[in-house]
């Protein structure tokens, strides 16, 4: 009896001594863990991966920046372009039969390149008044991502061949305006076209152009802007801040007159002891429309005035009227400041 007692006492604590060593040595196989450096401290991070990693890590941000985005295919492109257009001749209570045909003269001119350009802008309407639909149509880059350029505005006037117009400084997005009307009164139809790009500041930035329908061709008309710049900036007007509390005056050299009127000054800016040139027009015409003057047509034109606060300080509008010689030059005949009251 006390054999066995022995040797279930020994049993024991020889099984207590086990346990306590396990412990000891786990514990200190997690105190090395914590302190043990790093493979890539001790291996120089392993440079023979190191490219293949860049790269894996610059292709899965890649992934992550275009997740979401549809892949292009002509085919895809090709029926959006379809849709778009049946969905804006409808809008525009086209009816079906013209819109197929006029759909028809589109895929037969391969103006949208089976599906590589994209639809962005469609107006059909008689533009010339002679019983005929006439069809406008705004087209774009549709595999890669464009800036400025890569499209085109056609005219399709009664059954001709279409007239094709590109631009490289004319964004072709489908953020457009466009009219038209006899507006230098010689009895030709004219189109207005104005495309919005993606400049901020002021009124932003856009693309002004006006076409003559005349003898089955198109021609460009110009613009009284400062010809010697690359793109129509409208008419130089300075503006003035004069010494009295929230009084201005626009000089505009192409009339050689000054204009006076009152606005607030902006916050902060107290009037100069003399009258000082703080802004000028920015950003060219802008809100182009038809007008009267002496009971004829013209076209109207905006500008967008800035003060002492820089081009975020909107002061005041300058209205142009615009009209053309019989031999195509422009001229701007009246100028004011837009009443601020009256809008």
């Amino acid at each position: 009896m006390k054999k066995w007692m022995k040797k279930t006492e020994w049993l024991f604590l020889f099984l207590l001594y086990m346990a306590v060593g396990s412990s000891c040595s786990s514990g200190r196989e997690m105190e090395n863990a914590e302190t043990r450096p790093e493979p890539e401290t001790v291996q120089g991070a392993w440079p023979e991966e190191t490219p293949e990693i860049q790269m894996q890590t610059e292709e899965t941000e890649e992934a992550d920046l275009t997740e979401g985005e549809e892949a292009f295919s002509p085919e895809g492109q090709s029926k959006k372009n379809e849709v778009m257009f049946f969905e804006e001749a409808a809008r525009q209570k086209i009816g079906i039969k013209p819109a197929e045909e006029l759909y028809g003269r589109l895929f037969e001119d391969q103006i949208l390149q089976n599906g590589f350009m994209a639809l962005t802008g469609l107006r059909i309407g008689d533009i010339d008044g002679n019983g005929q639909l006439d069809m406008l149509v705004v087209t774009m880059d549709a595999e890669e991502r464009p800036f400025y350029g890569s499209g085109a505005l056609w005219f399709y006037m009664n059954g001709e061949e279409p007239c094709c117009f590109e631009s490289e400084d004319c964004s072709f997005y489908g953020w457009f305006d466009v009219f038209w009307d006899d507006i230098d009164n010689d009895e030709n139809i004219e189109i207005v076209f104005t495309a919005q790009g993606t400049g901020c500041g002021a009124v932003g930035d856009s693309y002004k152009a006006i076409f003559k329908y005349k003898d089955h061709a198109i021609t460009r008309m110009a613009l009284p802007s400062d010809l010697e710049e690359d793109y129509d900036c409208g008419l130089r007007v300075d503006l003035i801040q004069e010494p009295e509390p929230n009084s201005y005056s626009a000089y505009c050299p192409y009339f050689d007159e000054q204009i006076f009127f009152h606005r607030e000054n902006i916050e902060g800016y107290g009037p100069p002891d003399r009258p000082q040139i703080t802004g000028s027009n920015a950003r060219g015409f802008y809100n182009l429309c038809v007008a009267e003057y002496n009971g004829k047509k013209a076209l109207q034109a905006s500008e967008y005035l800035y003060g002492e606060g820089g081009v975020v300080h909107n002061v005041a509008v300058a209205q142009f009227l615009i009209t053309w010689e019989k031999d195509g030059t422009p001229k701007v005949v009246k100028w004011w400041i837009k009443d601020e009251k009256t809008g």
